[in-house]
């Protein structure tokens, strides 16, 4: 009686087994389905060289010549210079005024050689130095409140600020802030309104010097806005995926703030423009992509930036189980930072 029951078990366990490696095996799809697909032949980064950060909060304030520069969102005056083989360090701190006062929270440095500024869009200030001696000084008094800044030359930014309409709604614009007058120009129709007008319209700016463009990255929705100085739209675009609407929930406070009433849905976190490419750091894993694509490396789409079209993909490896808060690209070299860590990738010419 015994025989026949112990060669049942061994039945059942020899079935469940070979069930279990024929799963294993298996190609499994991805289940969180986003409704669009990438290019089955992406390009892989070679990581180069890696340097461990002494501190955290680190962010790229810019890059010239050979070397990139890091702030820290702790430590408004520091800046970090570091050569692009990643061996050699500086210790950089910018000198202002002890009687100066600023929101240093909020205070972010950009580095524009020879001219290095530092701003924070509360009080507003913005100061400027050479990187030769780091002396800042005040600069632009007519500027705007914003809570997001790009250079664009010696005497303009562009800037992302909340304007109120006479009916008292808040929206994000973009405007340029310049040394002559009228000081403040608003850009009319380049943010579109869909939820709240604030966080549907979050997103991240950059700005290429060879073309003279600029890009805005919306956070929560495909799409993309690419203008001139002037602040004229050229053409808007999208990424790959298929999120048109900011899937968010806002409430408003009883103070008059706003916050998300639910976890939005993160689209994009950041574009960098280089050699006519925009580069676009994707959140958003692909339908035809094996789900270990997102847990092992970032996802990097690319576009041409003379018409907005996707070009191809750039998947970035990583260690740990960091994310890449920031990056750029310079040449053929992707310098992508996390918590404590700046990696050189290199990446192949398209």
């Amino acid at each position: 009686m015994q025989q026949p029951f112990r060669f049942a078990i061994l039945c059942v366990a020899a079935c469940l087994a070979l069930v279990l490696i024929l799963y294993a095996f298996a190609d499994k799809p991805n289940d969180q389905k986003n409704g669009f697909n990438r290019k089955l032949q992406p390009q892989i980064a070679v990581l180069e060289n890696s340097l461990e950060l002494k501190y955290p909060a680190y962010y790229i304030a810019g890059y010239a010549g050979e070397h990139i520069y890091l702030g820290n969102y702790s430590a408004s005056l520091h800046l970090l210079a570091v050569d692009q083989q990643l061996k050699d360090t500086q210790q950089l701190t910018l000198k202002i005024s002890p009687a100066e006062r600023y929101a240093w929270k909020l205070a972010r440095i950009m580095v524009d050689s020879p001219a290095v500024y530092m701003a924070e869009g509360n009080t507003p200030t913005l100061y400027r130095g050479k990187l030769d001696d780091l002396h800042m000084s005040r600069f632009l008094p007519q500027s705007c409140f914003f809570n997001l800044l790009q250079n664009v030359s010696a005497t303009s930014f562009i800037s992302r600020s909340i304007h109120i309409d006479p009916s008292g709604n808040r929206q994000n614009i973009l405007a340029k802030i310049s040394t002559d007058p009228p000081y403040v120009t608003l850009g009319q129709h380049i943010i579109t309104k869909q939820v709240d007008g604030i966080f549907c319209t979050d997103g991240t700016l950059d700005y290429d010097k060879q073309t003279g463009k600029l890009v805005y990255l919306y956070h929560y929705r495909n799409e993309f806005v690419t203008l001139d100085t002037n602040l004229q739209v050229i053409y808007t675009a999208h990424t790959l995926d298929t999120n048109t609407t900011a899937k968010i929930q806002v409430a408003n406070m009883s103070t008059g703030d706003s916050k998300f009433s639910a976890p939005p849905a993160y689209v994009n976190s950041r574009a960098r423009i280089a050699g006519n490419r925009i580069y676009v750091l994707s959140t958003l894993l692909a339908d035809n992509e094996d789900r270990q694509a997102r847990q092992q490396q970032e996802i990097i789409d690319v576009y041409a930036l003379d018409k907005g079209t996707y070009l191809h993909t750039v998947y970035i490896p990583f260690k740990g189980k960091e994310r890449m808060s920031d990056f750029i690209v310079k040449d053929r070299k992707l310098f992508a930072l996390y918590d404590q860590t700046l990696n050189a990738y290199s990446i192949k010419a398209d």
